[in-house]
């Protein structure tokens, strides 16, 4: 797995190694929607007490030395496999702003387009570090530490791993007599964890598990275009999260399967069938990698789950959940593209249990505390429900594409999935009912399901024109379609992504054709242009205008 170079070779570059599962999903979404400003967590940390902005900078950029994953881009058109690669140095984005004079509510607004705006600044994944911190100064003893980052580096509980990390050697600078920080675990070691598993087995699992799945289930309507995002909240009566709390310890599950379970019933009334589908995210860390909790990195992968919603004792339908769960578990680490290969998107609502282990007082002599969390996150899915469950509050933030939804029917939907929740935190004995009146009037307001040969990963299709004699443009794009695809391109109206190709591949196909024209593009034209006479055609047009490739595209190995 090391295939450092030698230091009088390349002294800037540490590592190269392979992305993971989720790491390869995450780059076919950055590339093909790189302006859309998913996957790219915001964590607002508010802090109470005195914070020196200059040491807690410092501070941080000892933290992107001692995390290699700080250090580290990605490059996907260099090789038939796309890699990351470790760099020995990276700077630190960082910025302070001052807000001392203007009041709460103020700060509050100022925060929200702040956020808003910082969204829409893509990161470039070949430039590290993929992160960036805010500093910003309220007043008194109050400040906020907003912390962002590609998703593709680091899952929720990394992000939190780090906050503990600076936020305890800012104390240490401060006089703090806690022991310095141990030595991570490198990333790089899950990476080759990946490579010892026998996929085979796993997929034949996920070939079982997905087995009664007849097609896609949509709860949302098909959309084309840019995506209009916003959000919802539901806050469950603290009397029902009470009772959900102590439902979960009677029946011995989690809160996690509760809210699967509830949402499982809300998706089957809306859709009208027992058979379910929605996607939900894995923690991925596996225990028999030892120092696992501690390593920092992107673990997490986002994997289907099928549920029948049958009709019988709710206790047992429930642990009988959870047990299917676990044992996804031993198989969480397969990409989700592999799960779906040739059955197109297999769910639309996607469901993220959260876990940031961000601490609120760093240790007994700390100069300042975490008086508050906010997490700022959207993922490409139509609708994502962030929940946060505990003993004392069920919350879910619903953010959804509002092409697909309305505000009347994610409003709608809420309100059934709290129903669903109250209904099994209330004491039912049994499922809660799904009558076929009920799934009668359901399925006469919900989109037909897109059938998988018509889903193309959501992307745009151009329609083929008649076949015409070919061009040289289009002989040459042929050769290089068939020779990443590794199949036959017999007509100029054949279209890239019913030939098999996805974003990673299209990257590919577009580096060749710079090559090849001496142009320079950019991969999303291929999306929007996925048949071949059409593709070529732009390339035609380009030709006396364009921008040769430079070389700073490439990265020297």
């Amino acid at each position: 797995m090391d295939n450092r170079p030698s230091e009088s070779r390349r002294p800037a570059i540490e590592n190269i190694y392979p992305l993971s599962p989720m790491q390869e999903g995450l780059l076919f979404h950055s590339i093909a929607t790189p302006d859309e400003g998913v996957y790219v967590p915001q964590i607002v940390l508010h802090l109470k007490g005195a914070v020196d902005a200059r040491i807690m900078h410092d501070c941080w950029r000892e933290i992107v030395s001692r995390h290699a994953v700080l250090r580290t881009t990605f490059h996907w058109e260099e090789r038939d496999e796309p890699f990351q690669v470790v760099h020995g140095d990276a700077g630190l984005a960082w910025s302070q702003l001052d807000w001392s004079g203007i009041d709460a509510d103020e700060q509050q607004r100022h925060l929200g387009t702040l956020l808003s705006d910082n969204r829409r600044q893509a990161f470039d994944l070949k430039k590290a570090p993929l992160i960036r911190l805010q500093w910003i100064d309220c007043g008194g003893e109050n400040s906020r530490l907003v912390l962002q980052y590609h998703h593709i580096i680091l899952d929720g509980w990394s992000a939190g791993r780090l906050v503990e990390d600076a936020f305890r050697t800012y104390q240490r600078r401060c006089g703090s007599s806690r022991p310095a920080l141990a030595a991570p675990r490198p990333y790089v070691d899950y990476i080759a964890w990946l490579k010892s598993r026998k996929r085979e087995a796993t997929r034949e699992f996920w070939t079982d598990y997905t087995a009664g799945i007849a097609g896609p289930c949509r709860i949302t309507h098909a959309a084309a275009g840019e995506a209009d995002f916003s959000s919802r909240h539901l806050t469950c009566d603290p009397v029902v999260s009470a009772q959900a709390a102590k439902l979960c310890r009677d029946m011995g599950i989690t809160s996690n399967t509760l809210l699967q379970g509830a949402l499982a019933i809300t998706i089957a009334r809306k859709t009208g069938g027992r058979h379910v589908v929605f996607g939900a995210t894995t923690a991925g860390r596996p225990p028999e990698l030892p120092c696992v909790e501690n390593m920092v990195g992107l673990f997490i992968n986002t994997l289907p789950v099928c549920v029948e919603v049958e009709q019988g004792d709710l206790a047992q339908w429930l642990q009988k959940l959870q047990k299917r769960q676990s044992a996804c578990a031993e198989h969480d680490y397969l990409p989700l593209r592999e799960i779906q290969a040739g059955r197109g998107d297999l769910f639309d609502c996607l469901l993220v249990f959260e876990n940031y282990p961000v601490p609120r007082d760093v240790s007994s002599d700390a100069t300042f505390a975490v008086a508050g969390v906010e997490v700022d996150e959207w993922t490409h899915y139509p609708l994502t429900l962030f929940a946060v469950a505990d003993a004392a509050k069920i919350s879910i933030a619903a953010r959804y594409d509002r092409r697909s939804m309305t505000e009347r029917e994610i409003e709608a939907f809420l309100k059934e999935l709290e129903a669903a929740i109250g209904e099994m935190a209330g004491g039912a004995a049994r499922i809660p009912d799904i009558s076929d009146a009920d799934i009668t009037a359901a399925a006469a307001d919900t989109p037909m399901p897109l059938e998988a040969a018509e889903t193309h990963h959501d992307l745009p299709i151009s329609t083929p024109s008649p076949i015409t004699a070919w061009t040289p443009t289009e002989e040459a794009m042929a050769r290089i379609w068939a020779e990443v695809l590794k199949v036959e391109v017999r007509r100029n109206t054949d279209h890239f992504f019913d030939l098999g190709g996805h974003s990673l591949l299209a990257a590919r196909v577009v580096n060749r054709a710079r090559r090849e024209f001496a142009i320079n593009f950019p991969v999303k034209v291929l999306f929007d242009r996925p048949v071949l006479a059409a593709f070529s055609a732009f390339i035609d047009a380009l030709k006396a205008t364009a921008a040769p490739v430079g070389e700073h595209n490439a990265i020297e190995i």
